[in-house]
């Protein structure tokens, strides 16, 4: 299918996408010899995030609403039953076929190399495209060796794993039927999110368990899917995970916005009252010691000349993928340098380190006493 017929089917005038492409609206990218367009503002019925191909289009993955209050939440937004699965600390994917070729891109449209290279580890991607060619595998890639999330589950010690949580199509925002996805995931054996079952909002006494469960565990929390399409897809995390989010974003707090800390803040809050009634002289040791130690830390590295870094080791099965990673990188303007690379067993093991200038530079600043108007 020609581009202009694709984006005609969406509804949107040729006129109406040069405009956008002329204004930096829909960007054009390649990537292996595939050419596509990446949406960067809203056109027509195309958010951001949606890729535009001659294949097809991909819309973007949909935002999930958070709800604070487990119990309450529940209520107001579900009248028929909905299933529970585990929300993974990972970073948001889709794995699609494009002029034959298995791509993975994030949910900034961007085709990401490294996760593009791994996919063939847990999925049989020519069975599934084979027989559902337009299909869109959404999922998370979790673990300590990936470049986006330094968070990660538990139960993933090492390298990454790939936990499949959705089905979309080609050509529509609509996700495939809950029962069908699951029937899909299991004919294909696709690695999935943890799946707790179906549940209505009066079982809450279950559902505070699970959550219990998983706070205990050290997971991040879990997502409500629907029965009933007009319904939404709801999130909810635990208390741990509030406290694990702040510590690996307070060495660079110097940089980031004072919400991201207080969201996170409130939420562990509403869990305690909620879930507890009560908070502990340790919930306020810990919060501290998460808010405190870690830019207490770069504060120390900023006095001393060393410049805040984060390192990360990512594995490839593909040699020419490193460079392509490189070049990924550097197009997402990330100042970082590769440590080492090297072959072990079948793997490329790359170590690379993201270099904080931002936050040095400001903490430098503050250390050599310049005034400023907070």
């Amino acid at each position: 299918m020609l581009l202009t017929e694709t984006i005609k089917k969406a509804g949107i005038a040729e006129d109406q996408w040069q405009a956008s492409i002329d204004q930096h609206g829909v960007i054009g990218e390649e990537y292996d010899g595939v050419s596509y367009h990446r949406v960067i503002r809203k056109i027509g019925p195309l958010a951001k995030g949606s890729i535009v191909t001659g294949d097809g289009i991909l819309y973007d993955f949909p935002r999930i609403a958070r709800i604070l209050h487990l119990e309450n939440g529940l209520k107001n937004a579900y009248t028929q039953p909905f299933y529970v699965e585990e929300k993974v600390d990972g970073y948001n994917v889709r794995v699609v076929r494009i002029q034959g070729k298995v791509l993975v891109f994030s949910r900034g449209a961007y085709v990401c190399p490294f996760s593009t290279d791994r996919i063939a580890d847990f999925l049989d991607v020519q069975k599934i495209f084979d027989k559902h060619p337009d299909l869109i595998i959404c999922g998370e890639f979790a673990g300590p060796d990936n470049p986006y999330n330094i968070e990660h589950p538990p139960y993933v010690q090492e390298d990454i794993r790939f936990f499949a949580f959705d089905l979309m199509e080609k050509n529509t925002s609509q996700n495939i039927p809950i029962e069908k996805r699951l029937q899909i995931f299991d004919e294909y054996g696709m690695p999935t999110v943890r799946r707790f079952g179906c549940f209505s909002s009066s079982d809450i006494s279950a559902l505070k368990e699970i959550i219990k469960e998983l706070d205990a565990g050290g997971s991040e929390g879990i997502v409500f899917k629907p029965t009933k399409k007009e319904e939404k897809t709801l999130k909810y995390v635990t208390f741990g995970s509030c406290l694990r989010d702040i510590r690996v974003t307070a060495p660079l707090m110097a940089e980031m916005s004072s919400e991201y800390f207080t969201h996170r803040i409130i939420r562990a809050a509403m869990y305690r009252y909620e879930q507890f009634h009560e908070l502990t002289p340790k919930n306020f040791t810990d919060l501290g010691e998460v808010l405190l130690k870690p830019i207490y830390e770069s504060v120390k590295k900023a006095a001393e000349g060393e410049l805040i870094k984060e390192k990360f080791l990512l594995r490839f099965r593909k040699e020419e993928n490193v460079q392509r990673m490189i070049d990924h990188l550097q197009k997402c303007k990330v100042n970082f340098e590769v440590l080492s690379q090297e072959k072990i067993n079948s793997y490329w093991h790359v170590r690379f380190a993201r270099k904080c200038y931002a936050s040095y530079e400001i903490l430098q600043s503050h250390l050599g006493g310049i005034a400023h108007v907070d």
